[in-house]
């Protein structure tokens, strides 16, 4: 379990037991572990609630017979709740038993207590781990499963100078049209994801050696609201400090629900470049609608988009147009950029490209095998979109205003570039494929082989398979992801 390297008390039987009250375990200098609470359902079976990672959590046994009396501060005995900068908020357990004691076999005790504790975390890690957004179980994937190969986590290389960071699944909206069927309740999606930071930059790190650290973007996108990644601005710094020295940057989508002024100022001051801020209506109740949730706040959403396009950061307004559906909202949402540009003109250069970014980046809104469908959406193709666009940019150039909404990806420096050598072949048999981990999807598991993941689909009694290996058919290895079914 990861430590920060901050120095602590020096203490010959723990360094993180505290000389005057050693009964009082602080776990604040173990990153992941992010809140501490009491699970008291019933007084036969109590349980203590540990956050990891600040939007997961594990459930341990409180153990009264080993442990004895524990008790749990309250958050407000720790902290002013407006204080957001105290990081070492409700992370203590007290050992009530052991107060006042300071003997060499009470101490020993108190240690004794604490490795157990912290082993108990790390055996609930690997089996446990439950996603406090979505309510889904949660592998958390460590060295010991490859970060290529997969669409729901990891790293994804497309041939282009953007490679695709993914660091865990999980989406805090519910939106109608989402290709991923994401957000809770999903028909679809049974299990989420989540990848250790240092095996997520170990992998970026290789990917970028393979392609040439030359303006690269490094893009955090994937399967659900990439803001929910903890500890994202440590993320964006990591990233940054890589692709910053070939003149590269750090990317990242978002809906703009988890934004507030504390993370802006961190991801500002971590050298995020972009943020591509995804709004589909302007109106209150049509924005709740699109977003699935009646929390949906587009005037925080507006806010806090202000907030950003006053910063370093780039801000990129991406509104989705569902033809039929919410037509005059997304002329809305382009009108509503095209005022905050004028008010508030972009000054970031993009170091790719050496030019500023537009403020738009339209959308068309397509169907997916497994993706919701809004009813009485009209299905366009390309050209009546582009179509409509043009029209729209004709009239704001009558208006005065010079708006391009045809953005293709070349504006943001996108250009075809080397790319990973994928180890599989259309249609090839692979042998002792080990299965490690349950998949996303109904009938999925996960496979290794190669350094590859390997989803391995249309798969029955699932749960047999975990542990074993298998024979599988190759039937996709398109950008390195790979997708198979068992011989």
């Amino acid at each position: 379990m990861a430590k920060d390297n901050k120095k602590r008390k020096n203490n010959k039987h723990d360094e993180n037991l505290s000389t005057e009250a050693p009964h009082i375990l602080d776990f604040s200098n173990y990153k992941m572990i992010t809140s501490i609470e009491d699970k008291a359902e019933n007084k036969k079976f109590e349980m203590l609630k540990i956050g990891i990672n600040k939007y997961y959590e594990v459930e341990i046994p409180k153990n009264v017979k080993k442990y004895g009396n524990i008790t749990i501060p309250n958050n407000s005995e720790d902290k002013d709740e407006k204080d957001e900068k105290d990081e070492s908020f409700n992370k203590k357990i007290i050992l009530d038993d052991f107060k006042d004691e300071m003997s060499k076999y009470a101490l020993k005790n108190i240690n004794n207590i604490k490795s157990d504790i912290l082993t108990n975390i790390s055996m609930n890690l690997a089996s446990n781990l439950k996603n406090k957004v979505t309510g889904r179980k949660t592998i958390y994937v460590t060295e010991n499963i490859p970060l290529m190969g997969h669409t729901a986590f990891g790293v994804i290389d497309r041939g282009t100078n953007i490679i695709q960071v993914r660091g865990h699944s999980g989406c805090n909206i519910r939106c109608p049209f989402c290709s991923v069927d994401e957000g809770t309740p999903s028909k679809s999606r049974i299990n989420d994801y989540y990848v250790d930071i240092d095996h997520l930059m170990n992998t970026f790190e290789r990917v970028v050696e393979y392609k040439g650290n030359n303006k690269l973007e490094a893009h955090l996108d994937g399967q659900g609201e990439p803001m929910l990644y903890h500890p994202l601005p440590e993320l964006v710094e990591r990233l940054n400090d890589v692709v910053s020295k070939g003149s590269g940057i750090v990317s990242i989508q978002s809906n703009g629900v988890n934004l507030s002024y504390k993370l802006i100022d961190e991801l500002e001051e971590a050298g995020l470049h972009r943020i591509n801020l995804s709004i589909n209506a302007m109106d209150e109740k049509f924005s709740k609608g699109l977003s699935g949730k009646k929390t949906y706040n587009i005037e925080k959403i507006k806010e806090m988009a202000e907030y950003v396009k006053n910063s370093k950061i780039h801000l990129l307004i991406a509104p989705l147009l569902l033809p039929g559906y919410n037509d005059e909202e997304f002329r809305k949402v382009i009108d509503y950029a095209v005022d905050l540009q004028n008010r508030i003109p972009q000054n970031t250069i993009n170091p790719i490209t050496n030019n500023l970014n537009p403020i738009l980046g339209v959308q068309l809104c397509l169907t997916y095998q497994f993706g919701r469908k809004v009813p009485n959406m009209k299905i366009w193709d390309f050209k009546k979109f582009y179509e409509l666009l043009n029209t729209l940019e004709n009239e704001y150039t009558k208006q005065g205003f010079d708006v391009h909404l045809k953005t293709p990806l070349k504006y943001y420096g996108s250009r075809p570039m080397r790319r990973i050598p994928c180890p599989f072949s259309l249609n090839e048999t692979v042998e002792n494929v080990k299965v490690v981990a349950e998949g996303r999807i109904f009938g999925e598991v996960i496979g290794i082989a190669r350094d590859r993941v390997i989803q391995i689909i249309n798969c029955k009694n699932t749960e047999k398979l975990l542990g074993n290996t298998v024979n599988v058919k190759i039937h996709r290895v398109k950008d390195n992801v790979i997708v198979a079914t068992l011989c």
